[in-house]
Protein backbone atom coordinates (compact mmCIF):
# COMPACT_ATOMS: atom_id res chain seq x y z
CA UNK A 1 0.00 0.00 0.00
CA UNK A 2 1.16 3.17 -1.11
CA UNK A 3 0.79 5.82 1.59
CA UNK A 4 0.04 9.31 0.79
CA UNK A 5 -0.40 12.11 2.83
CA UNK A 6 -2.55 15.85 3.08
CA UNK A 7 -0.35 19.51 3.11
CA UNK A 8 -1.87 21.92 5.25
CA UNK A 9 -4.64 23.03 2.90
CA UNK A 10 -5.76 19.75 2.93
CA UNK A 11 -4.17 18.74 -0.59
CA UNK A 12 -3.43 15.14 -1.44
CA UNK A 13 0.42 13.95 -2.07
CA UNK A 14 2.56 10.92 -2.87
CA UNK A 15 5.95 11.08 -3.27
CA UNK A 16 7.43 8.87 -6.44
CA UNK A 17 10.32 8.38 -8.26
CA UNK A 18 10.85 9.55 -11.94
CA UNK A 19 13.57 8.25 -13.96
CA UNK A 20 14.19 10.10 -17.80
CA UNK A 21 16.60 8.57 -19.47
CA UNK A 22 16.78 10.90 -22.38
CA UNK A 23 17.77 13.83 -19.96
CA UNK A 24 19.59 12.29 -17.55
CA UNK A 25 16.97 12.66 -14.59
CA UNK A 26 16.78 10.30 -11.88
CA UNK A 27 14.62 11.87 -8.96
CA UNK A 28 12.13 11.62 -6.58
CA UNK A 29 9.15 14.15 -6.64
CA UNK A 30 6.33 15.09 -4.83
CA UNK A 31 3.14 14.65 -6.98
CA UNK A 32 -0.64 15.96 -6.36
CA UNK A 33 -3.18 13.34 -6.89
CA UNK A 34 -5.43 15.12 -9.47
CA UNK A 35 -8.79 13.14 -11.16
CA UNK A 36 -9.17 15.41 -13.35
CA UNK A 37 -5.76 15.46 -14.93
CA UNK A 38 -4.89 12.88 -18.23
CA UNK A 39 -1.55 12.46 -18.00
CA UNK A 40 1.28 13.02 -15.00
CA UNK A 41 2.68 16.70 -15.67
CA UNK A 42 5.89 17.80 -13.97
CA UNK A 43 5.25 21.59 -13.30
CA UNK A 44 8.35 24.03 -12.84
CA UNK A 45 8.12 23.53 -8.83
CA UNK A 46 9.88 19.96 -9.18
CA UNK A 47 11.25 20.56 -12.70
CA UNK A 48 14.05 23.39 -11.40
CA UNK A 49 14.93 21.00 -8.28
CA UNK A 50 15.69 18.24 -10.81
CA UNK A 51 17.14 20.51 -13.38
CA UNK A 52 15.61 19.61 -16.70
CA UNK A 53 17.26 20.31 -19.60
CA UNK A 54 14.59 22.43 -21.71
CA UNK A 55 16.76 23.14 -24.59
CA UNK A 56 17.30 19.20 -25.23
CA UNK A 57 13.58 18.49 -24.94
CA UNK A 58 11.58 17.65 -28.20
CA UNK A 59 7.91 16.46 -28.64
CA UNK A 60 6.06 20.07 -28.07
CA UNK A 61 2.56 18.95 -26.92
CA UNK A 62 -0.32 21.51 -25.76
CA UNK A 63 -2.77 21.05 -22.78
CA UNK A 64 -5.79 22.97 -21.49
CA UNK A 65 -6.80 22.94 -17.72
CA UNK A 66 -8.22 25.81 -15.34
CA UNK A 67 -5.34 28.26 -16.12
CA UNK A 68 -5.94 27.96 -19.66
CA UNK A 69 -3.23 26.89 -22.31
CA UNK A 70 0.00 25.73 -22.06
CA UNK A 71 2.64 23.84 -23.64
CA UNK A 72 4.43 20.53 -22.46
CA UNK A 73 6.92 18.29 -23.58
CA UNK A 74 6.36 14.40 -23.68
CA UNK A 75 8.80 12.29 -22.60
CA UNK A 76 9.42 8.53 -22.43
CA UNK A 77 9.41 7.75 -18.31
CA UNK A 78 9.52 5.32 -15.75
CA UNK A 79 7.23 6.17 -12.53
CA UNK A 80 8.07 4.74 -9.76
CA UNK A 81 6.13 4.26 -6.21
CA UNK A 82 7.10 2.22 -2.86
CA UNK A 83 5.31 0.56 0.22
CA UNK A 84 7.08 -1.71 2.53
CA UNK A 85 8.17 -3.91 0.74
CA UNK A 86 7.50 -3.49 -3.19
CA UNK A 87 8.25 -1.10 -5.77
CA UNK A 88 5.33 -0.56 -8.76
CA UNK A 89 6.61 1.28 -11.69
CA UNK A 90 4.81 2.51 -14.17
CA UNK A 91 6.23 3.44 -17.62
CA UNK A 92 4.46 6.50 -19.45
CA UNK A 93 4.74 9.18 -21.54
CA UNK A 94 5.28 12.13 -18.70
CA UNK A 95 4.39 15.83 -19.71
CA UNK A 96 7.15 18.43 -18.56
CA UNK A 97 5.77 22.29 -18.28
CA UNK A 98 7.48 24.56 -19.75
CA UNK A 99 8.17 26.94 -17.12
CA UNK A 100 5.67 30.57 -17.68
CA UNK A 101 4.58 32.43 -15.46
CA UNK A 102 0.68 30.43 -14.95
CA UNK A 103 2.62 27.04 -14.01
CA UNK A 104 5.24 28.35 -12.02
CA UNK A 105 3.64 27.78 -8.71
CA UNK A 106 2.08 24.38 -9.85
CA UNK A 107 2.92 21.28 -7.80
CA UNK A 108 3.31 18.65 -9.98
CA UNK A 109 0.75 16.28 -11.12
CA UNK A 110 -0.12 12.11 -10.84
CA UNK A 111 -2.86 12.16 -13.15
CA UNK A 112 -5.57 9.83 -13.89
CA UNK A 113 -2.83 7.39 -16.52
CA UNK A 114 -1.58 6.22 -13.20
CA UNK A 115 -4.28 6.56 -10.58
CA UNK A 116 -6.84 4.95 -12.31
CA UNK A 117 -4.91 1.35 -11.28
CA UNK A 118 -5.10 1.99 -8.06
CA UNK A 119 -7.52 2.32 -5.20
CA UNK A 120 -8.22 4.73 -2.78
CA UNK A 121 -9.15 5.32 0.70
CA UNK A 122 -9.20 9.27 0.91
CA UNK A 123 -10.15 11.04 4.34
CA UNK A 124 -8.44 13.99 5.30
CA UNK A 125 -10.42 14.80 8.33
CA UNK A 126 -8.11 12.00 9.38
CA UNK A 127 -5.05 12.53 7.97
CA UNK A 128 -5.51 9.19 5.80
CA UNK A 129 -4.60 8.23 2.25
CA UNK A 130 -3.80 4.94 1.38
CA UNK A 131 -3.20 3.79 -2.36
CA UNK A 132 -3.66 0.22 -2.64
CA UNK A 133 -2.45 -0.66 -6.36
CA UNK A 134 -4.63 -2.86 -8.44
CA UNK A 135 -2.43 -2.86 -11.56
CA UNK A 136 1.67 -1.64 -12.55
CA UNK A 137 3.48 -2.42 -14.91
CA UNK A 138 5.69 -4.40 -13.10
CA UNK A 139 5.89 -5.64 -9.34
CA UNK A 140 9.76 -6.06 -7.67
CA UNK A 141 11.07 -6.68 -4.46
CA UNK A 142 12.86 -3.61 -3.18
CA UNK A 143 14.21 -2.07 0.40
CA UNK A 144 11.90 0.16 2.21
CA UNK A 145 11.96 3.77 0.76
CA UNK A 146 13.61 2.34 -2.83
CA UNK A 147 11.26 3.45 -5.27
CA UNK A 148 12.38 1.56 -8.53
CA UNK A 149 15.71 -1.14 -8.12
CA UNK A 150 18.38 0.20 -9.62
CA UNK A 151 18.57 -2.36 -12.21
CA UNK A 152 15.14 -1.61 -13.23
CA UNK A 153 15.99 2.00 -13.65
CA UNK A 154 19.09 0.67 -15.78
CA UNK A 155 17.25 -1.84 -18.01
CA UNK A 156 14.47 0.99 -18.61
CA UNK A 157 17.47 3.88 -20.11
CA UNK A 158 19.24 0.67 -22.05
CA UNK A 159 15.29 -0.40 -23.51
CA UNK A 160 14.58 3.50 -24.66
CA UNK A 161 18.29 3.57 -26.20
CA UNK A 162 17.98 0.59 -28.33
CA UNK A 163 14.47 0.53 -28.69
CA UNK A 164 13.52 -2.39 -26.72
CA UNK A 165 10.54 -3.76 -25.85
CA UNK A 166 9.05 -3.14 -22.05
CA UNK A 167 9.90 -6.88 -21.12
CA UNK A 168 13.44 -5.91 -21.03
CA UNK A 169 12.86 -3.73 -17.93
CA UNK A 170 12.80 -6.93 -15.28
CA UNK A 171 15.95 -8.37 -16.69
Amino acid sequence: MIIGRFDERGRPFVEGRVTIPSIQVDERVLFLLDTGADSTCLHPRDTDSVGIPFRQLGNAVSSTGVGGRSRYFREPALLAFGDESRSRPYVIDIHIAEPNESSDALSSLLGRNVINHWYMEYDPSDGRLECTVRHADYTMDAPRGQFAPARCRSNFRTSLQVGATDSSLTG
